[in-house]
């Protein structure tokens, strides 16, 4: 079943639409993990000239600012699972499903 994201496309929201100074605490996921990793994307896309990135596993390692685990990659495979990120030709990308589900989070 598709989620309607009307209002809430890439195309409409661009990286710096969102507040993430702190953690994206009571997220959908709740989870912190995967709040911390999504968060990353948003902050990864933010320096991209605010433009949602697109990024192989390595380049998301050598992107990253901390210390990159295994456990950041079955993450990343789970938001693909979740239609949160697409996974084509080797490269990750934030889907409009990704916006929507942290929509809470961008700047009113």
């Amino acid at each position: 079943m598709a989620v309607e994201t009307r209002g809430y496309t890439k195309a409409e929201v661009p990286p710096n639409d969102f507040e993430v100074k702190d953690h994206l605490w009571n997220s959908p996921f709740q989870n912190s993990e995967k709040e911390i990793i999504a968060r990353n994307l948003i902050l990864l896309s933010q320096w991209n000239e605010n433009q949602w990135l697109e990024f192989s596993w390595e380049g998301y390692q050598l992107l990253c600012k901390h210390n990159v685990t295994l456990k950041e990659k079955d993450v990343l495979d789970w938001f693909v699972s979740e239609g949160l990120l697409r996974f084509r030709n080797e490269k990750y990308s934030i889907t409009d499903h990704f916006i929507w589900y942290l929509r809470k989070f961008i700047k009113k």
